[in-house]
């Protein structure tokens, strides 16, 4: 009996003893493993346009390469690279003696050709010529029309005129110079219009873009200034070279000198847009390029999971994400640097609505 007494005795230590160490270390584990106060915000989804920035260069609504229809020694060229010009304005002449020349000859073999037929029509008209003799001289005096056409065409157009109002860009040319036909002695931009701004931007960004959708554009010359534009041109293909596409956008309005040439900051504000994710940008734990992490919350459990996420774009202390938060409610903005896989978290604050 006092064998069987002390047998309970050392039973009821030993369970005590199990029971003492097995608290004790539940004790630990919530000490070492403390909740972990955190903030959280509501994942949104907005429709929203995001804006296109893009470089440009200001040009003339209508740029000319202006040249000779014949070759030729420059006569004289008197205006410069820069000089603004008028309707019809003379801008070029070459040496016009041997294209006079050529006219003179066109105009007496024409005289010939019309005199040889007025005489064989008469000689018909008596049945002396043949009525194969009549139409060979006819046949002379059209083409000796025609060649007289084409002379005074080419002394007509051994000028160089200003096809409107506009001003000289660049000048390609000296006086004395030799020059062959269609090689461009001025670039000539017109002003009777708008300028015009003409950039590129990539596939991603050209599928959003409308014809009249809104721009503002600045330039280094007036920093403090912003000029209003319009898409009025999208390109129908990518330039082989850069695989870009390029946009034309009219400014609205000239209220300061402006020169071809300018470099213009541009951003375009697309009518298209689509709908985003979008978490604060105190949601961001860790960031690689356009791959970011985040802490979703599980409002179940208060526990935290490590997230990989997209990065669209960040803008107005906002992220916009592309992957990786769909279906999650909640993300964590303050306390992202203490957790990890799993940790167990207090909110402080409510939810955003």
């Amino acid at each position: 009996m006092q064998i069987k007494i002390i047998s309970t005795g050392i039973l009821i230590i030993i369970v005590g003893t199990a029971v003492f160490f097995s608290c004790q270390k539940t004790d630990n584990f919530q000490s070492q493993h403390p909740e972990i106060p955190v903030k959280v915000a509501t994942v949104q989804r907005e429709y929203i346009s995001f804006p296109i920035h893009a470089n440009g260069l200001l040009a003339s609504p209508k740029e000319v390469k202006l040249s000779f229809k014949v070759g030729g020694i420059i006569k004289n060229i008197p205006v410069d690279e820069g000089d603004r010009v008028i309707e019809n304005q003379l801008l070029a002449t070459l040496e016009k003696s041997e294209i006079e020349a050529m006219t003179k000859k066109a105009r007496s073999a024409f005289e010939k050709a019309q005199r040889d037929f007025e005489r064989v029509s008469s000689l018909y008209q008596d049945s002396v010529a043949t009525l194969e003799q009549k139409q060979d001289t006819e046949t002379a005096l059209k083409v000796a029309r025609s060649n007289l056409e084409i002379a005074e065409f080419n002394l007509k157009h051994a000028s160089i005129f200003a096809p409107s109002a506009g001003k000289i860009l660049k000048r390609l040319a000296e006086n004395n110079e030799l020059i062959s036909p269609g090689t461009p002695v001025y670039i000539f931009g017109s002003t009777e219009g708008a300028w015009i701004i003409r950039t590129s931007v990539s596939d991603r960004d050209i599928v959003r873009i409308q014809f009249g959708d809104s721009a503002s554009v600045s330039f280094d010359a007036y920093p403090d200034r912003k000029f209003s534009a319009q898409v009025t041109e999208i390109a129908q293909s990518a330039d082989p070279y850069t695989g870009t596409f390029e946009v034309e956008l009219t400014l609205r309005e000239e209220q300061k000198m402006l020169v071809f040439g300018f470099v213009a900051n541009v951003e375009m504000y697309p009518s298209r847009g689509d709908t985003s994710t979008i978490i604060p940008i105190e949601a961001l734990a860790e960031a690689d390029a356009n791959i970011g992490t985040v802490f979703t919350l599980d409002s179940v459990t208060n526990t935290v999971r490590r997230v990989q996420v997209g990065i669209d774009r960040i803008f107005d202390e906002k992220i916009a994400i592309s992957h990786g938060l769909e279906n999650v409610s909640h993300v964590i903005t303050a306390g992202t640097a203490y957790l990890r896989e799993g940790s167990v978290v207090k909110v402080e604050s409510a939810p955003n609505p």
